[in-house]
């Protein structure tokens, strides 16, 4: 493939991305990385401004979402000390961008597209039997944000030509040649949340648990049906790995979660056979038990800074891996020395037992000082060489 026009670079030599890449493999193999390694999750509501686009254009154009990507992840890259070693797939590349509003609005919610933020969900529909009816008749995946997804998507790859990248000593690649859709999922309880409204849904639980209960068991079909279309469409690799989250299940007690969730969260999750990531925000002190020994992750991404790190490092060191959970709210308010203190003290109750990559927990804010994100990697490197932990 042939760019059309100049090559894009990214100020970052290919040898730095490889050594990356291997710190972050090791991580995970629980492996002895040099030293931890450091994620922040900066995504589109931070990186969209950076390369002065209006979110409207971004998501009216397919063309303008790849630019903007490659030229936010070229930025990202550039400025902020990180281990992010990749510029293609989903939060680090070329992919069809619609944020946690593709499942929603493929099952009949209207998605709002405000000019200067991300797509947010309207409300929800599902109040009746009779809208339970309609609800299992919708095509998922010919519906809605995924019949978009899908129009981006051969947009993007018809492009791909023009936005050809490289790393200093590396090859030319180009982002859009083959762009991800958006093969994860918000889980059943939280699209269930968004197809029922929040509150409706935290009450029927308790009030109409058979209904809730057939919502969750039509929802998970549909998302499991929708992935495989994923697989087959993209290409994606074998065994297959899968990342998913259900932010809005942590509001629920533990028993709650395991007799009327967890099983439709099983269903998902023992669908794949690859590396397993699970991002649940908030306080899940009372579900990591159930994340472990029920869900058998491989991964919590993003965990909450609400999170007591004893009780993380007792039930999921060495077991899991782990990548948070430093406060986003200490990154954008704080100084850079009260990041690095609390990066220090994640490090020393984590570390040991290896398999820890340090993240904010979870989702930096727009606005947070370049030098508060940086300072996570400055405490890494002082505190979290593994010569000096082991």
């Amino acid at each position: 493939m042939m760019s059309t026009q100049g090559v894009i670079e990214i100020a970052l030599p290919i040898e730095e991305i490889e050594a990356r890449r291997e710190r972050v493999e090791k991580a995970k193999r629980f492996e002895i990385p040099d030293r931890v390694p450091v994620i922040p999750a900066i995504a589109t509501r931070f990186l969209v401004p950076k390369v002065d686009v209006r979110f409207r254009n971004y998501y009216n154009d397919p063309e303008t979402m790849l630019r903007t990507q490659i030229l936010g992840q070229k930025w990202l890259m550039e400025n902020v000390r990180t281990d992010a070693h990749s510029i293609t797939g989903a939060w680090v590349g070329a992919w069809t961008d619609f944020q946690n509003t593709f499942e929603a609005g493929s099952l009949g919610c209207k998605i709002i597209f405000p000019d200067d933020d991300i797509p947010w969900v309207g409300e929800g529909w599902v109040k009746t039997d009779e809208d339970l009816k309609r609800l299992e008749q919708i095509d998922f995946i010919h519906n809605g944000i995924n019949v978009r997804q899908m129009e981006f998507r051969k947009a993007m790859m018809n492009v791909a030509e023009k936005y050809a990248v490289r790393f200093q000593g590396g090859p030319i690649f180009y982002p859009g040649e083959n762009p991800s859709l958006t093969h994860t999922s918000d889980g059943p309880f939280g699209v269930a949340g968004d197809v029922m409204g929040q509150m409706e849904l935290f009450l029927a639980v308790y009030d109409r648990p058979d209904f809730v209960r057939e919502v969750f068991h039509i929802i998970t079909n549909k998302l499991i049906d929708y992935l495989d279309f994923c697989w087959k469409e993209e290409g994606l690799p074998l065994p297959r790995d899968f990342a998913w989250t259900d932010d809005l299940a942590m509001s629920l007690s533990a028993d709650t979660y395991r007799s009327v969730v967890l099983p439709f969260e099983q269903q998902l999750r023992f669908h794949f056979d690859g590396y397993v990531s699970l991002h649940m925000c908030g306080d899940t002190n009372h579900l990591l038990d159930i994340f472990v020994d029920d869900l058998k992750i491989n991964e919590f991404q993003g965990f909450g800074y609400q999170l007591e790190l004893d009780r993380v490092a007792s039930v999921m060191g060495g077991r899991v891996v782990l990548v948070g959970n430093v406060n986003p709210m200490l990154i954008h308010s704080g100084n850079p020395q009260q990041v690095r203190d609390a990066t220090r003290t994640v490090i020393e109750k984590l570390a040991q037992k290896k398999g820890l990559i340090i993240q904010d927990g979870s989702n930096i804010p727009p606005g947070t000082p370049l030098e508060n994100i940086n300072a996570m990697m400055e405490a890494a490197e002082m505190y979290g060489r593994y010569e000096r932990l082991l």
